[in-house]
């Protein structure tokens, strides 16, 4: 009766999916949720280091069900994923990153928390010719996170998997004037994990347009680091649109039939920064819902960032 979610083995593929797609904040967020905030500029400058928290908020839409799923799980009336993450320049064409997740889960049985996976990853540019842009992503999921008999049973989420998923993806970018378009393809490839249950791969697509309505070269996103930027401020706005698809869960070797997933959602946000500080908000709202089974429909979602370059 809601959608089974893998929790942040999922919730955080895509939010993580979204930030490595943002790596400079110059008009865009450094590394803010969905590629929605990125400029085309996919790598830190050399030695950069940054530091980042975000808040993704999530709805779930109420069904006519007013008791629990089967005689354990109670549907999410909604999600609040807590993220706190560091990114640093290796090369002017290489960023590593690192995000380790907190989920807070609410239902009309009571709430739930704990630590998601953590997530490393590494953003290689390939190509960087003219205003088009080129890079490659790998990385791999840790399982840090709790796992869902400790004490999610009466949710439907599964906030660790217990297994080490490799993901990768690729990105493109073409940037004129004050505009930017991006797109990126991200894929997690998910291996049994605790019990040999398997939780679900996730495959992520997104399309945005940005536009720079104030600033210019930030402290975000200058070349050289010796040298001052130009502005203390600046406001970036974007639109775009972004997709996930979940396959099924897999537990005791039976394929759940009220899992998996494909959602399409409208994306509007901005980002505003002052000196080596960057705000990036955004908005989404459902456009595309495919959910396998009996599942209560997606909300809307708000993520909301703070981040610091030093």
């Amino acid at each position: 009766m809601n959608i089974k979610l893998t929790g942040l083995t999922m919730g955080l593929i895509i939010l993580f999916s979204h930030i490595a797609y943002s790596q400079c904040a110059c008009c865009a967020g450094a590394a803010s949720a969905s590629g929605d905030f990125n400029n085309g500029i996919f790598t830190l400058p050399q030695k950069q280091f940054v530091l980042e928290t975000y808040a993704d908020f999530r709805t779930i839409k109420s069904g006519n069900s007013i008791a629990p799923l089967g005689d354990e799980e109670a549907p999410l009336k909604n999600m609040l994923i807590a993220s706190l993450g560091v990114r640093y320049g290796l090369s002017k064409r290489i960023t590593l990153s690192a995000l380790l997740p907190y989920a807070f889960l609410h239902t009309n049985y009571g709430n739930d928390r704990g630590l998601g996976d953590a997530m490393l990853l590494g953003t290689f540019e390939v190509l960087s010719h003219g205003n088009t842009r080129v890079a490659l992503q790998a990385g791999v999921e840790l399982p840090t996170g709790v796992q869902k008999s400790s004490n999610f049973d009466n949710t439907t989420v599964v906030v660790g998997s217990g297994s080490y998923d490799p993901e990768g993806g690729v990105l493109a970018a073409y940037r004129w004037g004050k505009f930017s378009l991006q797109g990126n393809l991200f894929y997690k490839y998910t291996t049994k994990g605790f019990e040999g249950n398997y939780y679900s791969s996730v495959f992520v697509q997104n399309l945005s347009l940005s536009y720079r309505l104030a600033g210019g070269q930030t402290a975000f996103c200058t070349k050289d680091p010796k040298f001052a930027p130009k502005n203390n401020f600046g406001l970036n706005v974007f639109a775009g649109y972004y997709g996930e698809l979940l396959d099924k869960i897999v537990e005791d070797g039976i394929p759940d039939d009220n899992s998996g997933y494909y959602l399409g959602f409208v994306n509007l946000g901005a980002n505003m920064f002052y000196k080596k500080w960057a705000v990036p908000v955004s908005f989404s709202l459902p456009v595309v819902q495919h959910l396998n089974g009996d599942q209560n429909e997606a909300g809307f979602r708000i993520k909301v960032g703070v981040v610091r370059s030093f």
